[in-house]
C-alpha cells in the first residue's frame, strides 16, 4: 500500500526557466530525480565517514546497491577492500 503525502512548496521562480510547469508529470519528475539524488549523497557521506559498506548505506538509504557503487564510481569513489570486507560481502 502507498501512502501519499501533500507537500507544499515555495520555491524561487527562477529555478523553473525553461521547464513546462503546466505538466504535472515534469513537476513529479523533477522531484523524484532530487529525491534520488538526495539519497545518493546522504549515502555516498554515509560511506566515506566509515558508516558501513556500499550495500549497507544503500539499503539505509533505501536506494539499490548497483545503483550506488554506479553514482559512486561516476563520483570517483572507490571502494575499499580489506579481508574482512571481502569476506562479508562473499558471506564467509
Amino acid at each position: 500500500m502507498t501512502v501519499e503525502k501533500l507537500v507544499t512548496l515555495e520555491l524561487p521562480e527562477q529555478w523553473f526557466q525553461g521547464v513546462d510547469l503546466d505538466q504535472t508529470t515534469v513537476m513529479q519528475e523533477i522531484v523524484q530525480l532530487g529525491i534520488y539524488q538526495f539519497k545518493v549523497r546522504r549515502a555516498l557521506n554515509m560511506y566515506q565517514a566509515g558508516a558501513g559498506s556500499l550495500g549497507y548505506v544503500a539499503e539505509k538509504a533505501g536506494i539499490s546497491k548497483r545503483d550506488l557503487i554506479r553514482e559512486a564510481r561516476a563520483r570517483g569513489i572507490v571502494p575499499s577492500f580489506d579481508e574482512q570486507t571481502v569476506r562479508e560481502e562473499l558471506g564467509a
